[in-house]
């Protein structure tokens, strides 16, 4: 999700009468999009081919409110020329009218679709499980296992090369799990792709860069954590950005013990050769792209390390085990739209039965039921802590705990930690905060440090490791 800004064009259908309206809402910064328009439009002929589904491009309009809830607006679902016939574009509205109504709900379905298909390809299994694959490749290959940079990333690389083998052979493999249950079905690693290819970058992994990129924080060094959110009540953000500064101060106690000065971090042969590595082979696709951090001085070394721990434990924590809670009624979050809106090029017995039984389209809509309960049982699996799981800050090192410097540095994240853990329920208790209490609303605490075995929809592991 992004912020509308004055630079962004909005093609969504808006009355002349609301265009003035709108221009005031952008200004005061009112306006969020979700937008999956460019990214799933070239894939829709192809997957409109395939038997027993659809797709669009979407691009969905939000208002937040004065409570810091957001408040969809309006879906814009186009499908571009094909077989003949002209580009389709229409946008919904909620309506208190009953086909509006309806239509509302069918294109809320649509949207959903799309963004469970992008919320497991891309912010999950690309930019946690992917990504980190060359990072842990070219540790093992250029860090002795002594070097202080292996030590500090080896518990956060734990068990992730096993996860994703098991994941290729069962999960994202030709006709697999993903293939048949998922929008945009066995596109679905083509997706995945070109995703990598538009959108990843190294240096927007970073929590605050991500959050400055899309518009959702500015710089602002008076505010919590030098940035100042677009929605104040925003649980990712806030939590993720306590978890993000207690990584930071840990990893910058850790660089600067080993490397005080600039002249060590150059210096070091293995460490040079690690990051080239990791962005001339394991990322070679985007080896001469110029956004790529340098590597220095003890703080390009800080900065760098604090990413890729925060991409293996907070991120992937944030987007892997909630999935069950948020997920596993499938209404909720469908993973695919088997069949088109009633009000494109509807033949007269399809619209028909549309005004009689809507009810039954939003059904043929959903995901099958051998889909949704396929999708049920491996969301509780993925979402599960195994009962020998090993939590971010949780257990020193061995060799740490032999030097003073590091091992009181340890256990300074380790306290912050906990106390994150007691402001989060603290949040959580804030019937002020609408996006995570209140009747209905399940409690954000998805970057809880720590979890009970099981599904619990909390838990930051130190690795991806399921």
């Amino acid at each position: 999700m992004y912020l509308v800004n004055k630079d962004m064009i909005i093609y969504i259908a808006v009355s002349n009468s609301c265009i003035f309206v709108f221009i005031q809402a952008v200004k005061q910064k009112k306006l969020f999009i979700l937008d999956y328009h460019d990214i799933l439009l070239p894939f829709v002929k192809k997957v409109r081919e395939l038997e027993g589904t659809t797709l669009y491009g979407s691009r969905t309009l939000f208002y937040l409110n004065a409570d810091d809830t957001l408040r969809p607006l309006a879906i814009e679902l186009t499908r571009p020329p094909l077989d003949g016939k002209p580009q389709w574009k229409q946008a919904f509205t909620a309506s208190w009218d009953s086909t509006a109504c309806w239509l509302w709900r069918l294109a809320k379905a649509h949207v959903l679709a799309h963004d469970s298909g992008y919320h497991q390809l891309v912010s999950h299994w690309l930019r946690t499980h992917c990504a980190t694959e060359p990072y842990i490749i070219a540790t093992n290959r250029q860090l002795r296992v002594m070097h202080p940079i292996y030590r500090l990333l080896h518990p956060h690389f734990r068990y992730t090369m096993k996860i994703n083998a098991l994941a290729r052979e069962s999960l994202i493999n030709g006709n697999g799990i993903i293939e048949t249950s998922f929008t945009p079905r066995k596109y679905s690693m083509e997706l995945c792709s070109a995703a990598y290819d538009l959108q990843w970058r190294f240096d927007l992994e970073a929590l605050p860069a991500d959050f400055i990129n899309r518009g959702m924080a500015v710089e602002d060094p008076t505010a919590p954590h030098g940035l100042r959110l677009a929605i104040k009540d925003y649980p990712f953000a806030n939590d993720g950005l306590l978890l993000w500064d207690a990584i930071k101060e840990w990893v910058t106690d850790y660089v600067n013990h080993y490397f005080p000065n600039a002249e060590l971090v150059e210096s070091d042969q293995e460490l040079q050769s690690w990051w080239t590595e990791i962005r001339t082979v394991g990322h070679g696709d985007k080896k001469d792209e110029p956004w790529w951090p340098v590597l220095k001085t003890p703080q390009n070394l800080i900065d760098i390390l604090a990413t890729m721990i925060w991409v293996s434990s907070g991120h992937h924590a944030a987007v892997n085990f909630g999935q069950y809670v948020y997920a596993g009624y499938f209404p909720n979050s469908p993973t695919i739209a088997r069949i088109k809106m009633p009000t494109e090029d509807p033949t007269e017995e399809d619209w028909k039965f549309f005004l009689r039984k809507p009810e039954a389209v939003l059904l043929r809509c959903f995901p099958s039921r051998l889909q949704a309960t396929t999708i049920m049982a491996v969301l509780d699996v993925l979402s599960n802590h195994s009962p020998d799981e090993e939590y971010l800050g949780e257990k020193m090192e061995a060799a740490w705990g032999e030097n003073p410097a590091i091992k009181g540095a340890f256990e300074r994240f380790n306290g912050r930690l906990k106390a994150i853990e007691g402001i989060i329920d603290e949040r959580n208790g804030n019937m002020s905060l609408k996006n995570r209490s209140g009747a209905g609303i399940v409690p954000y605490e998805l970057l809880k440090p720590v979890s009970e075995p099981g599904v619990t929809g909390m838990g930051v592991p130190n690795s991806i490791s399921i």
